[in-house]
């Protein structure tokens, strides 16, 4: 046991959970509370902590959004969390062999043996070496039949299988496979691709299996459809999108049909952001060959068009400007470290955004896709939910030199004020939106900036969506409410002009590296 770390908890449910708190105490933990998920976060943010044991049905924010906000954040993306819920259920991001979930009655014992199991999880691969019972090449035997054995065999453990520059994980418990992985795909869609490999070394480690099963299926029936799906994409393939070639958009999907299957809608947000059919199926949840035979036929029924001749999109990409020099990126970095001496080590900077509506939010990210270096949340692209309330890191636009800029979507709900200095760590700027329609709530956006600008003096970039410049009386009561200064500009932002964007941005930076901004 190493004792003296720190252990958050939540007490929802104080009878049991308090009781949890005390056994771990007892067993040398210095134990921290929290009573919803708003002081989880915050506590996390500012706490080296061990692990988070968090109930799902938490008040204020869930601890499933918890969870998926603090994985998202550099500074705990590696926090383990133990999940403690009244029935198993599938959390998005949730990680193999860090995070667990324990369901309700919970006991301390058993709390106390998934925390020794971060240890053992921490200690690396090499924990494994010479406890290997099985190992071999797929082109002795296939994958199918090693899978057949070992679940005849009832066997516990993990088939580790490495291919080229790549490796699989398969998790299997008295027999039966509870999912596997190749690095974020995981489930039936990383199961059928590594069983469509012809070469490759595996090696069956036996371990007690302590994750979350994330395939119901028997291995019988798994193992057929797998097989079926293979053999069908090989009868197939010549009719099927083409890897290389690009996906079009010919309808407006908001004009779609309601109740169609998920797979489609997941297609179809992912389309805007991975037009590559090559990147579309490797970010799609779903099994390749369903996600090829779903491409087919929305080109089919008219929703797409598959472009096969790229190289009007190469060179548009290849003709993409910098929002920097490189001597521009080096020196905000060098500044940034010298001027504020918490982000010394830092390799991001967080934007704040803050907008007068969520579909601004949206429209500027949408926009921002063809930017250098910008990559989205997978979650913002593929969760209508997520993107109808976008709260967290949403983007990060990738400077020279490995220095991230991360666009932080931040909360304006006063009862999220706890929380605001928390979510403000490392900032380097903001950006604040606005329409017509949210220009009389601009109040509340300024008070959210005048508490940020109390912590660290930042630049601010103001921009109002409009198609052409505002007028002197809307501009007039933008910056009496914002309280904007006469020297500070208002940007037009026009959602999905990309020239306008890079324009913003470019603006920004500049802001950045004036030296009366990069101050203490």
């Amino acid at each position: 046991m190493i004792d003296g770390k720190k252990i958050l908890m939540t007490v929802n449910d104080k009878d049991s959970m308090s009781s949890v708190g005390e056994y771990l105490k007892q067993k040398g933990f210095h134990m921290l509370t929290a009573n919803d998920g708003a002081a989880v976060m915050e506590i996390a943010l500012h706490e080296k902590l061990l692990a988070v044991i968090i109930e799902l049905d938490l008040p204020v924010i869930s601890g499933e959004r918890v969870f998926q906000i603090l994985r998202n954040n550099p500074h705990t993306m590696d926090l383990p969390f133990i999940f403690i819920g009244a029935e198993t259920v599938d959390i998005k991001g949730f990680r193999r062999d860090v995070d667990s979930l324990v369901l309700q009655p919970v006991k301390g014992e058993e709390i106390l043996r998934r925390i020794n199991n971060l240890f053992v999880g921490r200690a690396g691969p090499n924990a494994q070496i010479g406890d290997k019972e099985i190992e071999g090449r797929l082109s002795h035997i296939s994958l199918g039949d090693l899978l057949q054995i070992l679940h005849l065999n009832r066997k516990e453990g993990v088939l580790n299988i490495s291919y080229g520059d790549k490796e699989g994980l398969i998790y299997i418990k008295e027999g039966a496979v509870y999912n596997a992985v190749i690095g974020d795909m995981e489930k039936e869609k990383a199961l059928f691709r590594l069983l469509a490999l012809h070469d490759g070394k595996f090696e069956f480690s036996p371990k007690p299996i302590d994750v979350s099963r994330k395939i119901q299926s028997s291995a019988g029936n798994l193992l057929m459809e797998g097989m079926r799906q293979y053999d069908e994409w090989n009868k197939a393939k010549e009719q099927l999108p083409k890897p290389d070639s690009q996906m079009k958009l010919k309808v407006d999907i908001s004009t779609l049909p309601k109740g169609l299957k998920p797979i489609i809608y997941e297609v179809l947000f992912l389309i805007d952001f991975y037009p590559l059919v090559n990147d579309l199926v490797d970010h799609c949840t779903f099994p390749d060959y369903e996600v090829y035979q779903t491409l087919a036929g929305l080109i089919r029924k008219g929703v797409l068009e598959e472009v096969k001749d790229k190289k009007s999109e190469e060179k548009r990409v290849l003709a993409a400007k910098e929002i920097l020099t490189s001597s521009q990126a080096l020196k905000i970095r060098e500044k940034i470290s010298v001027r504020w001496k918490d982000m010394e080590d830092a390799t991001f900077g967080k934007i704040l955004i803050l907008a007068t509506s969520d579909s601004l939010i949206i429209n500027l990210i949408d926009s921002c896709k063809e930017l250098p270096g910008f990559s989205v949340n997978r979650q913002f692209i593929t969760s209508p939910i997520y993107r109808e309330n976008p709260l967290g890191d949403i983007a990060t636009l990738r400077l020279y030199g490995g220095m991230e800029m991360v666009l932080f979507a931040f909360p304006q709900n006063v009862r999220m004020k706890p929380l605001w200095k928390a979510f403000s760590k490392n900032i380097v700027g903001m950006m604040i939106l606005c329409d017509d329609e949210g220009i009389k709530d601009a109040k509340q956006l300024a008070l959210v900036k005048n508490y940020i600008l109390s912590i660290r003096r930042i630049p601010i970039l103001y921009a109002v969506a409009a198609s052409q410049e505002i007028e002197k009386k809307q501009e007039e009561e933008l910056r009496q409410a914002l309280e904007i200064k006469r020297g500070e500009r208002i940007f037009t932002f026009e959602p999905m002009n990309r020239d306008k964007v890079f324009q913003i941005f470019n603006s920004f930076f500049h802001y950045l590296l004036k030296d009366e901004y990069i101050s203490a």
